[in-house]
């Protein structure tokens, strides 16, 4: 199994998930329209920590760990959207409901880190094909999916795009990227800890700069490996 990257260790201040297509341009047309196209089948996910406080031994120590695992973008991880503020979160008294403590199994290189209650569940309802991108999602303790929105599946993820239809806590929805995977109805649509297989971004110094021995700031990006394969 592929290790998780501890961004519940790390804490970072800013996140930014999201996924960038790879676009050129087909070239400009007599009446001066440009055409630009979509290269990459879908774009892939870009995942962006930044103020990452390393204020403790074992933050210090857990980080140069993980600069050593990352290899410099030559080892697949699994990377933390950390979007379950934006999912459809159950509803307690006039707010939402407060997520549990999270398990994790290992405290450097963990595996499995999840609520432990879960906290949003859901499904997706209907076989989904490679590369489609319309998926049904069936949530049965939460809200209503609503676009903008991020699930994994597995080791991909994706962002709701549109919903196209929807019955109650049922919605039918168009998703970026397209489907990395066949899907089989009944498997799960996971908002809690949505994770993403991907690279560190290539040219990258992750060697922390740690003021008087005590802490310091650090930054680092990822990229999809699209080609991974389970």
């Amino acid at each position: 199994m592929l290790p998780i990257f501890p961004a519940h260790v790390f804490c970072p201040e800013t996140v930014s998930a999201a996924v960038v297509p790879d676009v050129i341009s087909g070239g400009t047309s007599l009446v001066g329209e440009q055409d630009i196209i979509e290269a990459d089948g879908g774009g892939r996910w870009q995942i962006s920590y930044g103020g990452i406080a390393l204020d403790t031994p074992y933050q210090q120590r857990l980080w140069k760990a993980w600069a050593a695992k990352l290899s410099g973008g030559s080892v697949p991880v699994l990377v933390p959207l950390l979007s379950v503020a934006t999912g459809p979160r159950p509803i307690a008294g006039n707010g939402f409901a407060a997520p549990s403590d999270l398990y994790v199994n290992d405290d450097y290189f963990p595996t499995e880190v999840r609520f432990a209650s879960p906290h949003i569940i859901a499904t997706i309802t209907a076989p989904v094909a490679l590369r489609a991108t319309t998926m049904q999602i069936a949530v049965s303790q939460g809200g209503q999916v609503q676009p903008g929105m991020d699930f994994g599946v597995g080791v991909h993820a994706q962002t709701v795009e549109e919903v196209l239809s929807r019955s109650g806590l049922s919605a039918t929805v168009k998703v970026s990227p397209p489907s990395r995977m066949a899907i089989s109805a009944g498997t799960a649509a996971n908002f809690d800890w949505p994770c993403v297989v991907c690279r560190l971004a290539p040219g990258q110094n992750l060697a922390a700069a740690i003021t008087n021995g005590l802490y310091g700031d650090v930054e680092i990006q990822f990229v999809e490996d699209t080609a991974y394969a389970a």
